[in-house]
């Protein structure tokens, strides 16, 4: 099942507890786009912290399904949608889950978020240009950190963290695969299959988590939204 689809149940059934844990795991993963796109809409830290947890209390407590368009059929569309209608909704601010007024649903650490936002975001011009790149963000780590899992579960810990470097370009030269070689104990040629197997492993991975945010998961629907992502990568300069 994918997330979208866990939407769409929640929506549905007009209930969520066959759905709680997958959707609590969206909120997790999900929730700096949206603090980042409330912050750049001129929210205050506690004020963006304040809307964020509320926004998912509501999601988890499906009050929110009822705007989910099937038609649509992206978990970033959908999401930011509800979201923007949340902040042009004032007169509901009040009865907004406030800081310590609740359990909190996601862990949002404050000064690390705005460490985040002062580094990263700076020149970004647009509250949507924000919520796009952190969006394709929050989908690499998820890609990663289940790679990462794939290796740990195979007792290849120490193995995963010697080729992590060289998913990217930047160690991808002669001398970095000399490197390499010599901490796997193995041949250059050897050590270029193992990284070429990481990547397409990766690529693997970030195909299956862009496909969990969309309704009709379809390999032009991935490639569309992969699309999306790498543009929002390359204005970013990631």
């Amino acid at each position: 099942m994918t997330r979208w689809s866990v939407v769409l149940q929640a929506r549905q059934n007009g209930g969520i507890e066959n759905s709680r844990a997958a959707l609590e795991e969206l909120c997790r993963q999900y929730w700096f786009p949206l603090y980042a796109f409330a912050r750049r809409r001129g929210q205050s830290p506690a004020d963006a912290e304040d809307l964020t947890q509320s926004f998912f209390a509501e999601l988890i407590g499906a009050r929110l399904f009822e705007a989910a368009d099937p038609a649509q059929g992206r978990l970033r569309t959908f999401l930011l949608t509800a979201f923007q209608r949340r902040l042009a909704d004032q007169h509901r601010r009040e009865h907004t889950l406030k800081r310590g007024g609740g359990q909190p649903l996601v862990s949002i650490d404050l000064d690390a978020a705005e460490d985040r936002i002062r580094t990263e975001l700076a020149d970004y011009e647009t509250p949507e240009s924000i919520f796009e790149l952190r969006w394709a963000v929050a989908l690499l780590d998820a890609a990663m950190a289940s790679l990462e899992q794939e290796f740990v579960a195979g007792g290849k810990r120490e193995q995963f963290e010697t080729l992590r470097p060289f998913l990217t370009a930047a160690q991808a030269h002669a001398a970095g695969y000399e490197e390499l070689a010599r901490q796997l104990k193995s041949s250059n040629a050897t050590a270029r299959q193992a990284v070429h197997r990481l990547r397409e492993r990766f690529r693997q991975i970030l195909r299956r988590c862009v496909a969990d945010t969309l309704r009709d998961p379809s390999p032009a629907a991935v490639d569309e939204e992969l699309a999306a992502l790498k543009l929002a990568l390359a204005h970013s300069g990631i």
